[in-house]
């Protein structure tokens, strides 16, 4: 604890141990900094205020590691120091002080996009984005007890949850772009326009398609959307006004998960995925003596979902096994106690471990 002998407040914060013990919420019972305070009973207070501001980065949504502020902070301290070295020295209180207008500025010059997206977070709100559009705009809440479904001009269907409105432009058929307004739940059935893209927007999220059927859920501070039939692209909303390009594409049974919080997009299979419309019969029958190679096989094609397995495993399963209208994990239940094998899901895909069959 030799780096303690001054036990200024910039020592604390530049320490990436101390940092990681109050980010963990643990008590100090059995610590080293218990064992500090009890040495020096008079570095409470720069202790306390050290643990107060690492408290507060906590509280902010940042993608910064601890290590970059850490870094941050033990430079801009090292340059205080330096000036502090050729300077008269200052009142130990307002010297202190100095040192956390410092931090300070060094947040603020780290983290910008940090504050930019908590900024984001309110300013994408269904509220706020029906404000300032400039379209006149129709308005449509569901305050039944079930869902209602609701007709756009294009023909385009939103079958929308309860509690849940929508927004969209008066002049839908002549706008450049179909852009619609969603706050809550809805299934959306679109009508495909090739030349008048269709654009939802939840949430610090967009969902760009041209014909397709998706739903959009918003829990709490998560907004996913789940395609059952074409391609979707997800954007978070900053990055789509600025016309940058790193989308997410999703196919069918797959869904994006986009944590507003985080400012996050996560691309995953949909919980319950369905088999793929026009692909409805290649399961409705028996398999009798039949490779796992080409159940497997009839699975992928059936969902649009990849199943990786190492083919010279299970070249020696053959199962008679009975597919009807179970769900896509129960078949694969089925499927991988056959074989005695195990699947895991990880990210898009399936994959299947085991030892084969004798």
């Amino acid at each position: 604890m030799d780096k303690y002998n001054n036990y200024h407040i910039d020592f604390f914060l530049a320490d990436d141990g101390f940092v990681e013990w109050v980010h963990s919420g643990k008590p100090i019972e059995g610590t080293r900094w218990e064992a500090l305070l009890h040495s020096d009973p008079n570095i409470r207070p720069e202790f306390e205020q050290a643990r107060a501001l690492v408290m507060e980065w906590k509280g902010l949504p940042s993608q910064l590691s601890d290590q970059k502020l850490s870094h941050g902070i033990q430079r801009i301290m090292t340059s205080v120091n330096e000036r502090d070295e050729v300077r008269v020295p200052l009142h130990d209180a307002y010297r202190i002080w100095f040192k956390i207008a410092a931090i300070l500025i060094l947040m603020i010059g780290l983290g910008w996009t940090v504050m930019r997206q908590f900024n984001d977070k309110n300013a994408y709100t269904y509220e706020k984005l029906t404000q300032r559009t400039e379209s006149e705009l129709v308005e449509i809440l569901n305050d039944l007890n079930g869902d209602h479904e609701i007709t756009l001009p294009d023909g385009s269907k939103i079958m929308l949850s309860k509690g849940s409105r929508v927004s969209y432009s008066k002049h839908l058929l002549t706008d450049s772009t179909r852009n619609v307004f969603l706050k809550g739940d809805g299934f959306f059935s679109v009508v495909k326009d090739e030349k008048h893209p269709f654009l939802v927007y939840t949430d610090g999220l967009v969902t760009r398609v041209v014909g397709t059927s998706f739903k959009i859920a918003s829990i709490g501070s998560e907004v996913s959307v789940a395609v059952r039939s074409g391609k979707v692209a997800v954007y978070r909303m900053r990055e789509f006004e600025n016309n940058r390009k790193d989308d997410i594409l999703l196919t069918p049974n797959q869904q994006a998960v986009f944590t507003t919080e985080q400012n996050q997009i996560s691309r995953k299979l949909v919980e319950d995925p369905l088999v793929l419309r026009g692909q409805e019969q290649i399961l409705n029958f028996d398999y009798v003596e039949s490779p796992v190679s080409k159940i497997f096989e009839s699975l992928e094609k059936a969902y649009g979902i990849k199943i990786i397995y190492d083919a010279e495993t299970f070249s020696s399963c053959n199962i008679t096994i009975p597919l009807r209208e179970e769900p896509f994990f129960t078949k694969l239940d089925i499927i991988c106690k056959t074989i005695q094998a195990k699947y895991n899901v990880s990210g898009n895909d399936v994959i299947i471990s085991g030892k084969g069959c004798n």
